[in-house]
């Protein structure tokens, strides 16, 4: 009762501050007129406010003051929040301990302000936020120390802050870790070096060391993800299945939620059985993240790329119809351009695989598809003609398979020497082999005149080798298969047997 009473008084002294009728009347009429018009300027609005179209300086203030408005109604709405299923959700509960525990400070109300620190410091140890640990332990070891002395509580509290403040340094180690690989992976232009893997493993080597050593989200959470990032480097896929299953284990034997490291753990178990070639097993795993990730979101669509390659390697062609139509129908797509073209040429392919009589839609689902012509589809993609990253060598390639299926053999000639030209300009010899491996069988698939028998004949040892080559699932290297090759080259000689 007697923090619920303090709360009240605290509350009493904001209300006297904040109670001026004309004030709150414009500021509600503003609110109104940004929600119905989104797209106001501030000139418009102080014309619809004030009748000036200069912003003055009572409209900027009355501004400031609506945004401060929406912070503390944002703030208490987000405080509201009492689910401590979610470590989200339990920082959120955690952070609104701490600042009410400041304004009761502030009003003299110190005992209620020291049982909520109290509370949520409980949170944040079963949560293992240890940022928040050490904040809220600092005003406590002041309160039992010398403003209401309490050896035990001191003690113990201090205790609590020597441990942590130890993992909170192996935490920061484990991040700064994590910042310098992930800097590395988005400035290399290309595949990594032998100078750099060596600094990758021998960071991944410490983080593990560190991994055992303390009980903590952030660590395991960093240490697997880049453990796992570090094998499938060096194509050893059966190890990243084992640090998968390691590290799912763990997230789900803790003792709070973290849905993040269960995704991140899911997701990587989907990839290692993909790698593989396990796709059954990955599409469960696939299935499974698609629920956990919100739709739109990033993560749900790059996830959706994934289970699209996994599909196919199973060649699910009806699954493939249903993910790709529910990733392109989806109206936050736009938000990610680089993956909206990604998803235009995926649908491309699908209309390629209809041509070829893979896919047996019903009315409703063909009503889905757009009308194809390769021209407009080719003018539709904005990054086309300035993509020097990869992703051209897939246009080009569909290009490739649509006039070889219209037996325009010569001008199938002209685009696989583009596709030749794009390759020795744009992408390096060291990170290109599964590219440059299905450029030289479509070279020789010309010596051959086309001819589906002497075309496998003449590739046989090119094909063996795609084969025996790992797909690489990387978003950003410039290996990165939209459609996997050695799917591609089946139905390329599926297509010269059809021709023959």
């Amino acid at each position: 009762m007697e923090t619920l009473i303090s709360l009240l008084t605290a509350k009493k002294n904001q209300v006297k501050g904040n109670n001026n009728g004309s004030e709150l009347s414009k500021l509600t009429f503003f609110e109104n007129l940004l929600i119905e018009n989104p797209n106001l300027t501030d000139e418009e609005a102080c014309q619809k406010i004030y009748g000036l179209k200069n912003k003055t300086n009572t409209y900027k203030s009355l501004k400031y003051r609506l945004e401060e408005k929406i912070m503390d109604e944002v703030f208490s709405g987000a405080s509201a929040e009492f689910n401590l299923k979610s470590r989200v959700n339990a920082k959120l509960v955690v952070s609104k301990f701490y600042t009410i525990a400041l304004v009761l400070l502030k009003s003299g109300q110190r005992k209620s302000s020291v049982n909520l620190l109290e509370k949520g410091l409980k949170i944040a140890i079963k949560n293992s936020y240890t940022d928040f640990i050490l904040i809220l332990l600092k005003p406590l070891i002041s309160h039992f120390s010398f403003v209401d002395p309490n050896e035990k509580k001191m003690k113990e509290y201090i205790k609590l802050n020597e441990y942590y403040a130890e993992i909170y340094t192996a935490e920061d180690f484990v991040k700064l870790c994590n910042a310098h690989i992930s800097h590395m992976y988005v400035m290399n232009k290309g595949a990594f070096n032998q100078a750099q893997l060596k600094d990758i493993e021998l960071k991944v080597k410490r983080m593990n060391e560190i991994k055992d050593k303390h009980q903590s989200n952030t660590i395991y959470t960093h240490t697997y993800d880049l453990t796992f990032f570090y094998y499938s480097l060096i194509n050893q896929h059966q190890k990243c299945l084992e640090i998968a299953k390691e590290s799912l284990e763990i997230n789900l034997s803790a003792s709070n939620n973290d849905i993040f490291g269960i995704y991140q753990s899911k997701r990587n178990l989907a990839v290692s059985h993909f790698q593989l070639g396990q796709y059954d097993e990955a599409n469960k795993w696939f299935t499974d993240i698609l629920t956990m990730a919100a739709p739109g979101t990033r993560n749900w669509i790059f996830s959706a790329g994934l289970y699209f390659l996994s599909l196919i390697g199973c060649r699910d062609y009806q699954n493939l119809f249903k993910l790709t139509m529910s990733v392109l129908h989806n109206k936050n797509l736009t938000k990610f351009p680089i993956y909206e073209e990604q998803w235009k040429i995926r649908e491309a392919y699908l209309h390629f695989l209809i041509r070829l009589g893979k896919m047996n839609l019903t009315s409703e689902e063909n009503s889905k598809m757009k009308p194809f012509i390769l021209s407009k589809f080719l003018n539709s993609l904005p990054f086309y003609s300035k993509d020097k990253t990869g992703q051209n060598i897939t246009i080009i390639i569909i290009q490739i398979l649509f006039l070889i299926l219209d037996r325009k053999y010569n001008q199938v000639i002209d685009r696989i020497d583009a596709l030749t030209q794009y390759t020795y300009r744009y992408i390096r010899k060291d990170e290109s082999f599964r590219s440059n491996c299905f450029i030289k069988m479509l070279l020789l698939a010309i010596k051959a005149d086309f001819h589906p028998v002497r075309t496998q004949t003449y590739t046989a040892e090119l094909h063996k080798k795609l084969l025996n080559s790992h797909l690489v699932t990387d978003e950003k290297s410039t290996q990165v298969e939209i459609i996997p090759y050695d799917f591609l080259w089946e139905l390329l000689v599926e297509i010269l047997y059809k021709n023959k």
